[in-house]
């Protein structure tokens, strides 16, 4: 656990009220805490963009929630997968769409070893083609394509093809596709698609 003081992009999510814990919020407003920050239990609290922006949804679900992009200032405490701050400032409301283009840009940053699918090798296939990346991978098909991509992973399809990831990552198939992603993942199909995800999923 480390304590700094800095500013931090991060994800927060709300309920249907924005609000989060009791706590009413406004879209463009900053918000201080009195007193000491102490994870999961004093200050305010979201997702910085150096973890995958989808570990929100394991706080509040996607069927009856609502995401902003905020900054966290002031003292803050970074720990696992959240951060705690002293000061939050709430921005833009980017609903689930925006979650999953900030998580598919956030695999696409954290892929590290080009040379091994199993640790982040960008995969990519054209027509009739079909793509596969592991862990925090991403992959892309062309037309007819198939694309499927590990855990925290981006998978994107075209017309007629199909996309799957896996937990916590993001799947979008273009019209006719079908798209499919794991436990606390988005899946996105155009017209005439089909997407399926998992528990908490959208």
């Amino acid at each position: 656990m480390a304590t700094e003081e800095k500013v931090i992009k991060a994800y927060k999510g709300f309920d249907q009220d924005l609000k989060c814990r009791g706590f009413q919020y406004e879209v463009g407003k900053t918000y201080k805490h009195d007193g000491n920050v102490v994870m999961c239990k004093s200050g305010f609290h979201a997702i910085p963009d150096d973890e995958s922006p989808l570990n929100v949804f394991g706080f509040y679900p996607p069927a009856q929630s609502r995401y902003c992009e905020v900054e966290c200032g002031g003292e803050t405490v970074k720990d696992d997968c959240k951060v705690s701050c002293s000061e939050i400032k709430i921005g833009a409301e980017i609903g689930i769409l925006g979650l999953v283009k900030a998580h598919v840009d956030w695999v696409k940053k954290n892929i590290t070893n080009v040379n091994n699918a199993e640790k982040g090798k960008p995969a990519t296939a054209g027509e009739f083609g079909a793509a596969t990346a592991g862990e925090f991978g991403a992959a892309t098909a062309g037309y007819l394509g198939a694309a499927t991509a590990g855990r925290y992973g981006a998978a994107t399809t075209g017309k007629y093809r199909s996309a799957t990831a896996g937990d916590l990552g993001a799947a979008t198939a273009g019209n006719v596709g079908a798209a499919t992603a794991g436990d606390l993942g988005a899946a996105t199909a155009g017209y005439g698609g089909a997407a399926t995800a998992g528990e908490y999923g959208a």
